[in-house]
């Protein structure tokens, strides 16, 4: 029954926008609330533009923005996405790690395979551990970076005219856990439902695939080698051609045949499709072209 396995699969693609999007949300301070539909409006709309061009991430988390903007400050609308962003990202190492864990001892792997899982073990935790560091020392990356700039005279006018605001914007940032403590664990049981659905979207469309429920580590395992395609190649349009030979490599070497790996790449594909077009009807809705949309995405470094 494919059609079962896409609407299965596409209402949870919808619950995993609003999961993050809650996230997203609760990251706010309180006084500078929005209603859950508009920003979940801006960022099935950004997901859309990030997701057929090759700008991915670079054009999605700005156009979110713009999508709320003159709803909220755009200083609180950054700080509240990037946060968002720093805890998603925080359990996406937690999934890498224990998917390439799982595969590297769980399974035998081709050499290419066995490399690269070994690579995420040891690249993923480093890089999560200087972000840590970063975020716990309360350094100021990005306007430390600015203000060496301009002592060398290397720094745009603009950008140091907007120093303030990019200071204020970092201390909203790393000052949030002492700000609101209570939010850190909601936050973090939000990001992880996002994993668990999505991990449940593979369990349940590779039952139906191929008419034997897989393990639970098998899922698991997929969806991290999910996270690692959408990851590293967000500048392919839609991951096309990419999801579907990774994917398949990963199902041979779990015993379930690249057919089912490819036909698994097709139904996320499909549950894509469906909520990138949404997103572009939501942002017309709005009265933004897609062109215009794009060009307003320099909105993070002009707007106060």
């Amino acid at each position: 029954m494919p059609w079962v396995i896409l609407l299965v699969v596409i209402v949870l693609g919808g619950v995993r926008a609003l999961v993050r999007t809650a996230a997203w949300r609760l990251c706010l301070d309180p006084e500078d609330r929005l209603t859950l539909g508009s920003m979940l409006a801006a960022f099935l709309a950004g997901d859309a533009i990030g997701n057929v061009t090759p700008f991915g991430f670079l054009i999605s988390e700005p156009l979110k923005i713009v999508m709320v903007r003159g709803r909220i400050a755009v200083k609180a609308s950054v700080a509240a996405l990037t946060l968002e962003n720093l805890f998603y990202t925080t359990t996406i190492v937690v999934m890498l790690v224990a998917g390439a864990a799982a595969l590297l001892w769980s399974f035998p792997l081709p050499r290419p395979l066995e490399i690269v899982s070994a690579l995420v073990l040891i690249v993923t935790p480093l890089l999560m551990a200087i972000v840590a560091w970063v975020v716990a020392t309360r350094r100021r990356v990005v306007s430390g970076a600015i203000e060496w700039l301009a002592r060398h005279r290397l720094a745009a006018s603009y950008l140091i005219n907007r120093l303030p605001d990019i200071r204020e914007t970092g201390d909203r940032i790393v000052g949030f856990a002492a700000r609101r403590p209570r939010a850190v664990v909601p936050l973090i049981l939000l990001e992880a439902s996002y994993h668990i659905a999505a991990v449940a979207e593979i369990w349940f469309a590779l039952g139906l695939i191929t008419g034997v429920q897989p393990p639970l580590l098998t899922a698991i395992v997929l969806e991290a080698v999910n996270r690692t395609i959408t990851t590293a190649f967000q500048f392919v349009p839609m991951w096309l051609g990419v999801d579907e030979a990774g994917t398949s490599m990963v199902t041979s070497a779990v015993s379930l045949g690249s057919a089912a790996g490819v036909s698994l790449a097709l139904v996320r594909k499909a549950r894509v499709v469906t909520w990138t077009a949404i997103g572009f009807v939501l942002l017309l809705m709005r009265g933004v072209s897609v062109r215009g949309a794009a060009r307003e995405a320099d909105v993070l470094a002009t707007a106060k």
